[in-house]
C-alpha cells in the first residue's frame, strides 16, 4: 500500500528475490520512472533500497522516519527524506510473525504480531522497546487509533483500549 509524507510517495514490495523500497517525488514523476540498473535515484525517485521492503505489513512514516517491519519482526527505521538507515533491530529480540501494519500515536509505534503481542516502540532515531502487551489470542488485523482509543480485532474479541476518563454528567443536567 503506498503511503504519502514529506512530498514523497513510498512504495515497497517484499516479494523475493528483491524487496525494494522507493521514495518517489510528488509532482515530478511522469511516465516510466524505472531506475537504470545500479542506480538508486533519478529525477523522479528521491531514494531507493533494493532490500528491506516488507511483504505484508505496510510501512509507516511517523515524524522524520520511515519504519518497515518484515514478516519475521525485523524493524528498520530510515530517514524518510534521504533513505539513510538509522537502525535495524529484531522486535523484542525475538521477532515472530507479523501481518498487521503498524500504527502510531503520541510518539509511539505499535506493532502487532500474529501471536497477539503488541510491541510499543518509541518513535525516533534509536530503537527503544517501551512495552509488550499480550492479547492472548491470534491477531492478524491492523489496529486503529482514534480520539485516544486503540481499537484492535483479535481472533475472538474486539478490543477498545483507552485511558479512563472522568465521568461525564448526563445530558440535560
Amino acid at each position: 500500500t503506498p503511503i504519502i509524507a514529506h512530498d514523497l510517495v513510498y512504495v515497497t514490495s517484499g516479494y523475493a528475490p528483491i524487496q525494494p523500497i522507493y521514495a518517489i517525488r510528488l509532482g515530478v514523476a511522469n511516465g516510466d520512472i524505472t531506475l537504470p540498473k545500479g542506480a538508486d535515484t533519478n529525477a523522479s525517485v528521491a531514494w531507493s533500497k533494493q532490500r528491506g521492503g516488507p511483504y505484508m505489513p505496510t510501512p509507516i512514516v511517523y515524524g522524520e522516519h520511515l519504519y518497515t517491519c518484515s514478516n519475521n519482526g525485523i524493524l528498520a527505521a530510515y530517514n524518510a527524506k534521504t533513505g539513510e538507515k538509522v537502525y535495524q533491530e529484531r522486535i523484542a529480540g525475538r521477532g515472530g510473525a507479523f501481518t498487521a501494519s503498524p500504527v502510531a500515536a503520541d510518539g509511539k509505534l505499535y506493532f502487532t504480531s500474529e501471536d497477539g503481542e503488541i510491541f510499543v516502540i518509541k518513535a525516533g532515531p534509536k530503537y527503544e522497546l517501551l512495552a509488550t502487551n499480550s492479547l492472548g489470542e491470534v491477531c492478524m488485523a491492523t489496529p486503529a487509533i482514534s480520539d485516544g482509543t486503540f481499537f484492535i480485532r483479535a481472533q475472538r474479541h474486539l478490543y477498545a483500549i483507552a485511558e479512563p476518563s472522568a465521568a461525564k454528567p448526563a445530558s440535560g443536567t
